[in-house]
């Protein structure tokens, strides 16, 4: 409130008077004008400056709601968007169920040509509007394709169905450190990926001066702090905070000089080791420092060893990263140039060589720009590469071409230590019931016969064991050897040329020749064919995968009832309830977010209420306060007027 100068006194000069009522009335001015404002704007303050403490409560208050309505608009579109996903997923369930119905008339044997057909063109249009619906358009986004909302995800090729987005999550902001995905995926509604074909070798790459701590011990990385090192008279810290690279850790024990005596950090494959420069030995000790853990993160903690020199340190197991060269990899020894492996798919082969690598990044590029459809990544434990198919309707598999590659690699598909309950996409090889009869039986080039029981094994090694180390099989003119092809996929049979091509076929009830590649469904033997002086059974690959979904079930029943195979067409149909059971999850999985949504919305409603509640109270003002408070100083106003008149008039014969 502006203060008041006191009355004018009949000792005061007319200066100072005129000053004291200009004051008096100037204040009665500025006090109602704020008055109007606050009663024009409704607000008790224009600036900030006027009440600080309640302009901060306010700023926050206006803030906070800013950030709630922004929200509230995301759920909302998220909302939109996922009510978009439910019908067209609720359409792809009738669609698939309406399939299912045409795959139980086709199981039948009695079908007729035309029947044949009109069931056929049924399958297309399921495929053709299945296809549609994931590449439905919300807006100006598909909702199916990931994060990529620009692409179409989906594109029929032929006998395929290739997906082309990608496989994120549509993250919106829902809260303050809090999101919520806005779309369900392809792959989570249709099955558009295969499993993985996941490595099976570390490929333990080396510790290089340059690796982040961070990489270390299997990406958890060090506890940073400091470490202590004792020559058993004298001991010296230092701390390695603030450090990033093993080079770092090493440049700062470097510096360190313990009783004279100079340290000295050899960086080795994958482990430090610590030791005195000029190499005479003696007793180095390093340890924690209080209830640190750096040393024994570094591999160098020797409390519990004899503390000799040198303190040899243990694995850092750094994991492998986009960026690791290829010649880190095998602790050092590093990716042979010149090598290749091949990737087949949909019947085509595609060749994958090491020429001109040098990274990882380079490696995962070139594999997926061979035109193959795949995905190639590190798993996330940072030790292996993984391979995925995005083609549905076609199967792909990881062999060699001519060398190793896959297998050093890990990648091969079909590998000695495959298991062989994993082979034919997971049904496994069908054996003989009685345990101890021949499942196989083997012609050599004599004539004479080599019955092999496979009861009990477990991987493509068992098996091919099972026939190099039979017995009555090491008599070099006979002998039949197994082994994996040297060129792609398949367990070979071969033997020297004799009277009589060599043979493979079933024993008994087993089925084992035909689920090991040799024979096909419908030729119970298979004869070796010459190939220089060697008659050679070449197995196919059956440690294939496909993408295990709604389009690769319609692909397959579409080619099963053009075949007529009505065993086949009975495996699809099982294999669609699986599909309508991802599509059921699905919806499922878009009314549990909705649901979330619904309940967010209502937060943030709530929230917004009591927010705008703050800043009325530290913002709006008392209308009937200022009213009143505009009343008084009005009549102030009007007092100081009349007083400034009537000392105006005033002469000095008012004081005779």
């Amino acid at each position: 409130m502006t203060n008041l100068y006191p009355a004018i006194t009949n000792r005061s000069s007319t200066p100072l008077a005129v000053s004291r009522m200009l004051f008096q009335v100037h204040g009665d001015q500025a006090s109602i004008l704020d008055l109007q404002m606050q009663l024009s704007t409704g607000k008790r303050f224009q600036k900030a400056s006027e009440d600080l403490a309640s302009a901060i409560k306010v700023l926050a208050a206006q803030r906070q709601q800013e950030f709630r309505q922004q929200t509230e608009i995301n759920l909302r579109s998220a909302d939109d968007i996922l009510s978009a996903s439910e019908t067209s997923l609720a359409q792809a369930q009738t669609i698939l169920n309406e399939v299912r119905a045409t795959a139980v008339e086709a199981a039948g044997n009695t079908i007729s040509d035309d029947q044949r057909t009109a069931l056929l063109h049924h399958v297309d249009g399921a495929l053709r509007r299945l296809t549609d619906l994931a590449n439905t358009r919300f807006g100006d986004q598909y909702i199916f394709a990931g994060s990529a909302v620009k692409e179409n995800p989906l594109r029929l090729a032929g006998n395929a169905v290739q997906f082309t987005a990608n496989h994120e999550q549509l993250d919106t902001i829902t809260d303050y450190g809090s999101t919520l995905a806005a779309n369900v995926t392809a792959n989570e509604a249709f099955g558009v990926k295969s499993s993985q074909i996941v490595g099976t070798v570390d490929l333990d790459p080396s510790v290089e001066l340059d690796t982040p701590l961070s990489h270390l011990n299997r990406g958890v990385g060090i506890r940073a702090g400091a470490i202590r090192l004792s020559s058993g008279i004298e001991s010296v810290e230092v701390d390695v905070t603030g450090s990033h690279t093993v080079g770092d850790v090493i440049q700062k024990i470097n510096s360190l000089n313990l009783g004279g005596r100079q340290i000295q950090v050899t960086l080795n494959a994958n482990s430090l080791d610590v030791d005195y420069a000029d190499g005479l030995g003696g007793l180095l000790r390093v340890e924690e420092v209080g209830s640190g853990a750096t040393a024994g993160d570094l591999g160098i903690n020797n409390v519990a060893t004899s503390q000799n020199s040198p303190v040899v340190g243990s694995d850092l197991n750094p994991i492998m990263t986009l960026t690791t060269r290829l010649s880190q990899l095998f602790s050092g020894s590093g990716l042979p140039t010149g090598e290749s492996l091949r990737i087949t798919q949909s019947g085509v082969n595609y060749v994958v060589n090491t020429n001109g690598l040098n990274t990882v990044e380079d490696l995962l590029n070139r594999m997926e720009r061979t035109g193959a459809r795949i995905e190639t990544s590190i798993d996330p434990s940072g030790r292996f590469i993984t391979v995925q198919s995005t083609e549905s309707g076609s199967q792909l598999s990881i062999g060699e071409n001519g060398g190793n590659l896959a297998t050093m690699l890990g990648l091969r598909s079909m590998a000695e230590d495959t298991l062989v309950s994993s082979l034919n996409f997971g049904n496994g090889i069908e054996l003989n019931d009685q345990a101890g009869q021949p499942d196989i039986v083997l012609t050599r080039n004599d004539g004479t016969q080599l019955r092999i029981d496979l009861n009990g094994v477990q991987t493509i090694g068992d098996v091919m064991d099972r026939i190099n180390n039979n017995a009555s099989n090491f008599n070099p003119a006979t002998r039949i050897s197994a082994s994996l092809a040297t060129t792609g996929n398949g367990i070979q049979l071969s033997s020297t040329g004799g009277a009589q091509p060599i043979t493979v076929s079933n024993a008994g009830g087993s089925s084992a020749a035909i689920g090991l590649g040799w024979t096909d469904k419908d030729i119970s033997t298979a004869t070796g064919v010459t190939s220089g002086a060697s008659s050679v059974i070449a197995g196919r690959d059956i440690a294939t995968v496909k993408v295990d979904g709604v389009f690769s079930s319609l692909i397959q029943l579409r080619q099963a009832i053009n075949d007529g195979d009505s065993e086949a067409v009975k495996s699809v149909w099982q294999s669609m309830e699986q599909d309508l059971d991802r599509l059921a999850i699905a919806r499922g999985l878009v009314g549990t977010r909705q649901q979330s949504i619904e309940s967010r919305i209502q937060k943030s409603e709530d929230e917004q209420i009591r927010l705008r509640e703050i800043e009325s109270q530290n913002l709006d003002a008392d209308l009937a306060s200022v009213i009143s408070e505009l009343t008084h100083r009005q009549a102030a106003l009007q007092a100081s007027i009349q007083l400034m008149g009537q000392t105006a008039r005033m002469t000095l014969f008012d004081y005779l």
